[in-house]
């Protein structure tokens, strides 16, 4: 990581950089805004980058055209391209996804792949699960609103 850009961050308090490249390690940002954005044991709040690569780090909020993931997570992932391997995604959104030795609560893609990985909702999944849990929730409000008559 260049020495003197981190300085500069840590001097002037800033939470949003501005550069045509960013590296960033064992820190935390709010927001980070730039063409190539890297997390080495770090994280972020808020990443908009062409490319983003987290490698042990977090971030909450990455978009992105090319997100790549290695040993870290991120809780909403919007991408082109989302590559996660030994970690975890929350919510990711993209055209294509890889994934490896992950966890994925929600996946909205076009394409999914990968080796050992648990995708817990895809878009037909919860499509159902709410068709279930709307089911249920009206027959509890009808059944509910009941008094018995004994």
């Amino acid at each position: 990581m260049n020495k003197e850009i981190a300085d500069t961050l840590q001097e002037a308090e800033l939470d949003r950089v501005e550069d045509a490249d960013s590296a960033m390690s064992d820190q935390a940002f709010g927001e980070v805004s730039a063409e190539m954005v890297t997390i080495e044991q770090g994280g972020a709040q808020l990443v908009k980058a062409d490319k983003v690569f987290v490698e042990q780090g977090g971030i909450a909020h990455a978009e992105g055209r090319f997100i790549d993931v290695k040993e870290g997570g991120v809780v909403l992932a919007q991408g082109t391209n989302v590559t996660v391997s030994d970690g975890g995604v929350a919510v990711v959104i993209a055209e294509n996804v890889k994934t490896e030795d992950t966890m994925v609560v929600f996946a909205a893609a076009n394409h999914i792949g990968g080796e050992d990985t648990l995708v817990i909702f895809d878009v037909r999944a919860a499509v159902i699960f709410g068709l279930v849990l709307g089911i249920v929730t009206s027959l509890f409000k009808r059944f509910a609103g009941r008094k018995s008559t004994s």
